[in-house]
């Protein structure tokens, strides 16, 4: 038994080590794009705050309105063509514009625009809708880079959710990781909805300790918003992170 005790305290990772190195050759990646190199240096970390989601409204359109409008200013995204496809209304093929440095201005009033749908359950849960319009936003600009993913065949949801870390929304990501179903239940038959979520919990807190330590954003500033179960998750994956850049460091000299 003596000599199992050391075990117990030793904490097994989060994630397996090709997890780890696949998430990380992900940001590598997008930082490498010279088209999104504007964009990915001018985000920070976003936060379900009243100060970064200011606004209300009396109804669910008009809600979703001011959530995407937030979203697309912190991704630095607000003279883009995307737009909110509301309910009812017709969705674009899920294809980017031909370049990211062409002013909505400049295009015809409905040519070259870029719809992004929602389900009109998700409006009074607002991690959920931001984590939504964050996802469907970058599985959209992912035809616009230069170069493929690794491992991209198969991985275009997870590689999405990768770059909509990257562009601050880690947090509501992470908080909203499952797919379970909301403002519904299975007895009274009520409205549901659903965010899909196509990387883990363990996947987006790696995820989110990797933007914060790459945008040099001191941790603490994001734990307070996480789920408490997420937390010490999270702080795991902080040190896992310093470890890789380490050993990233030492390999490199």
């Amino acid at each position: 038994m003596l000599t199992l005790l050391p075990r117990l305290f030793q904490r097994a990772p989060a994630l397996d080590p090709e997890s780890r190195a696949w998430i990380e050759a992900v940001f590598d990646w997008s930082a490498a794009q010279s088209g999104w190199r504007r964009m990915l240096d001018q985000v920070h970390l976003v936060c379900p705050t009243a100060e970064h989601f200011p606004g209300r409204a009396d109804n669910a359109p008009q809600m979703a309105q001011i959530v995407f409008d937030r979203v697309l200013e912190h991704a630095g995204l607000t003279d883009s063509p995307f737009r909110l496809a509301h309910a009812g209304g017709l969705m674009d093929n899920p294809i980017a514009w031909d370049t990211l440095a062409t002013p909505v201005a400049e295009t015809a009033p409905t040519a070259g625009l870029v719809r992004i749908p929602y389900d009109p359950h998700l409006v009074p849960h607002s991690e959920a809708l931001i984590a939504h319009f964050s996802r469907e936003i970058a599985l959209r600009l992912l035809p616009t880079a230069e170069h493929s993913a690794p491992a991209a065949e198969h991985n275009t949801p997870h590689i999405a959710e990768l770059l909509a870390v990257q562009l601050g929304f880690g947090i509501m990501l992470a908080n909203t990781a499952f797919h379970a179903r909301v403002n519904g239940c299975g007895a009274c038959k009520g409205p549901s909805a659903e965010r899909e979520a196509a990387l883990s919990r363990d996947d987006l807190a790696y995820a989110l300790a990797l933007f914060c330590q790459r945008k040099g954003i001191p941790p603490r500033r994001a734990r307070p918003y996480l789920n408490a179960p997420l937390r010490t998750a999270f702080r795991h994956a902080v040190r896992d992170v310093a470890r890789s850049a380490q050993t990233r460091s030492s390999g490199a000299a």
